[in-house]
């Protein structure tokens, strides 16, 4: 594994984090909004799934970093 992956797959997990956050904003913009549209409330779902996702890639590549460190030490 290189090191330069980690950095990689971190920075993927964080643009991730990002396009959840704004989807969740769209969707709660347009609910408070009053839109009746069902897509809001499944983008709502995806935005949560997306988020969760991302987060594990972020717990996976910190505990990748953690093992390369060890293994260097």
């Amino acid at each position: 594994m290189e090191v330069s992956s980690l950095g990689s797959a971190a920075q993927s997990a964080i643009e991730g984090l990002k396009r959840a956050e704004q989807k969740t904003q769209d969707a709660a913009q347009n609910i408070a909004e009053g839109s009746l549209d069902p897509e809001d409330v499944v983008s709502l779902s995806q935005a949560a799934l997306d988020f969760k996702a991302n987060v594990a890639v972020l717990k996976s590549t910190d505990e990748q970093a953690k093992s390369l460190l060890d293994i260097l030490a």
